[in-house]
């Protein structure tokens, strides 16, 4: 990170002393060096060249070029923790269906599940760790994969609760009553997990996936599952209506979200930061519920509904400014200071840098001492 910053010093310093020389033809020599070490076999300089022009020189074809390339590069990101939160999702999830499946068949006594969790968290580690080495390149890759495997759990309860799989109606003289199965729920779940363990661990292997699309993908599933459940309550549906609607609109919101992240390529950061205004949104709405206390339920359920699609709405807009940042830190076209000035004012979370400062005694004699520094304004223009 070092040589690529002082690259871009370098730069930045050398075109700047042609006094004639315009933005565009700034922009064009930046964009020529970022090619040439593209060329040289260095994706992660030219990407952050591509990045700053981006940000820099956003009104110049040479950033929309760059724009261009950037996207077509393949895809980098924090893959060791990308892989590491793959292989623990599934440790945790071997366990699950270590117990799952034992209670699938209805089994009998303590030991069963406690070999099947033996079995399962091991297994779970060591297969998806040996799976992650062969097969990923970026962290969307890891992401999507764990989100396959929690969306086809989730997809199996759903439907057994939507469409009573496994239940059983009996009829008597005082009338029919319908009586609920204890197997069919886990046997669909683990039936679900582990097909979206294939489904999500072949697409993973054979895709490239930026680490914000699986976010934005993975976001939009079960935000689309919230509202599935919220306008089932509010419009007044029996039980069943309400897991169908879940189901529907769930899967409605991640399909369409395909599409959307592909046109829209956001960042992780940003998608979990507009997750985070949702959900503070969705608690507010609850928290109203709490004072209002409405008789009705359909109201109940629909406070929370509008205040956590205004959450969504209100963090979309406040974090519009971070759609050209990695996910991994800052972009060299974004200073770490608190005010920032660049095609307007936007207030940032600047946080404090190491420093060392020169202090000066009575005597004349001048010694260091370490400190902090935190930058107040900064500006391009």
């Amino acid at each position: 990170m070092r040589i690529r910053l002082l690259t871009v010093a370098l730069l930045v310093g050398l075109v700047r002393t042609a006094p004639a020389q315009t933005a565009a033809d700034t922009a064009s020599v930046i964009l020529q060096v970022a090619r040439d070490l593209q060329r040289d076999g260095r994706p992660d300089a030219a990407r952050e060249l591509f990045r700053y022009l981006r940000a820099r020189y956003g009104a110049t074809p040479a950033a929309r070029a760059a724009d261009s390339l950037r996207r077509a590069m393949p895809v980098s990101g924090p893959i060791g923790n990308g892989r590491t939160g793959f292989v623990t999702f599934n440790t945790v999830y071997g366990a699950f269906l270590g117990s799952a499946i034992p209670a699938a068949f209805d089994a009998r006594g303590s030991g069963v599940y406690g070999a099947g969790i033996l079995i399962g968290a091991p297994l779970g580690f060591f297969v998806s760790r040996a799976f992650a080495r062969a097969h990923f390149r970026s962290a969307g890759q890891a992401g999507i994969a764990s989100f396959a495997t929690a969306w086809g759990t989730w997809q199996g309860l759903g439907l057994q609760r939507a469409f009573n799989i496994g239940d059983h109606e009996t009829c008597g003289s005082f009338g029919c009553f319908s009586d609920e199965s204890g197997t069919a729920p886990w046997a669909m779940m683990a039936l679900g997990g582990l097909t979206g363990i294939g489904v999500g661990w072949a697409l993973a292997a054979n895709k490239d996936i930026r680490p914000g699309t699986a976010t934005m993908i993975s976001n939009s599933a079960f935000w689309g599952t919230w509202y599935g459940l919220a306008l089932g309550k509010a419009a007044g549906m029996n039980d069943d209506g309400v897991w169908a609607s879940m189901l529907v609109v769930g899967n409605a919101a991640l399909l369409a979200s395909i599409p959307a992240a592909k046109a829209w390529q956001p960042t992780s950061s940003r998608v979990r930061l507009i997750t985070a205004a949702g959900l503070a949104g969705g608690l507010a709405g609850f928290g109203i519920d709490l004072i209002a206390k409405p008789e009705d339920d359909k109201v109940t359920f629909a406070i929370p509904l509008v205040t956590s699609a205004a959450g969504l709405l209100i963090g979309a807009l406040a974090t519009k400014h971070q759609s050209d940042l990695d996910s991994g830190g800052e972009g060299l076209g974004q200073a770490n200071a608190v005010f920032q000035w660049q095609n307007g004012l936007r207030l940032t979370l600047a946080t404090p840098e190491p420093a060392t400062f020169q202090i000066v005694n009575r005597g004349g004699r001048s010694r260091m001492v370490p400190g902090a520094r935190l930058h107040i304004f900064h500006a391009w223009f």
